[in-house]
């Protein structure tokens, strides 16, 4: 499969799919019998797509950030989770579901308001709190048995106090959920901004790990290209545009539907 073929796919205007909609084709065929939806050999029915703000970031009006989706997108269907559901779906013929209206956050006393959404910012969750990660703080995702799970992370991960052997361990403790629970297909994007370093080489390794369901994806070179960010565009100002832009969206939801395409044994 070529860039250009991804590419193609991912633009297909049909099977965009809105912030916030639930399109449970994949459910409703197994419940009717029929085959599940492929990618190849890659099943594609249910996906969970677990990051931070690029992936998903609530209206923020002080920065002015209005949109519920991936910072820092035009438009909702132009951030990489929905342009990567869009480039399954053309390629399985069926939606996938994509909803980001019930996620998990830390309520002010420091609990878990439980969510069962598939995309979620798990910012709080993971990346700046995984010394106390556990897989209760994401079971409802855990018990939905994806197929395909996604995970962006990394960019807040607080440096001057990063502990390798904790961060190591929360992600350790995921895969195993995510193992318990279907033995998923797991794609790990690389940092897209700022320095790769310990970070992305404790993600390499933890795929590394069982290679027959996890997928490390590079895109290391992202953020050293500024054309990928928002503020090679012009719908935002401030801390909005150190987020990637449209055209970065777009590379990423390449990247991944081509790693997926070719786990698939597709292209």
């Amino acid at each position: 499969m070529t860039k250009r073929d991804v590419h193609t796919a991912l633009r297909l205007p049909g099977l965009l799919l809105l912030c916030g909609c639930v399109l449970a084709a994949g459910a409703l065929a197994q419940e009717e019998g029929e085959t599940p939806a492929m990618l190849g050999t890659l099943k594609a029915d249910r996906i969970l797509i677990l990051g931070n703000s690029i992936t998903l970031h609530g209206v923020a009006e002080h920065i002015g950030w209005k949109l519920y989706c991936g910072m820092a997108a035009s438009a909702p269907e132009n951030d990489y989770v929905h342009l990567l559901a869009a480039g399954i779906a053309a390629r399985t013929g069926r939606p996938l579901r994509i909803d980001s209206t019930r996620t998990p956050h830390f309520a002010q006393d420091g609990s878990i308001v439980p969510g069962d959404a598939n995309v979620l910012n798990i910012a709080e969750i993971l990346e700046r709190r995984y010394a106390t990660y556990s897989n209760s703080h994401l079971q409802a995702q855990l018990d939905a048995g994806p197929d395909i799970v996604v995970l962006q992370c990394g960019e807040n991960v607080v440096r001057e106090t990063f502990d390798a052997q904790a961060f190591k361990a929360a992600l350790q403790t995921l895969m195993a959920g995510l193992k318990e629970h279907g033995d998923p297909q797991v794609f790990v994007l690389s940092q897209l901004l700022g320095g790769g370093g310990e970070v992305d080489e404790i993600k390499r390794e933890v795929c590394a790990e069982a290679p027959e369901h996890r997928v490390y994806v590079a895109l290391s070179s992202f953020g050293r290209d500024p054309s990928n960010l928002a503020s090679a565009e012009p719908h935002y100002t401030g801390v909005i545009t150190g987020h990637p832009g449209d055209k970065g969206m777009a590379v990423i939801a390449e990247a991944l539907l081509a790693a997926m395409v070719a786990r698939g044994g597709e292209g």
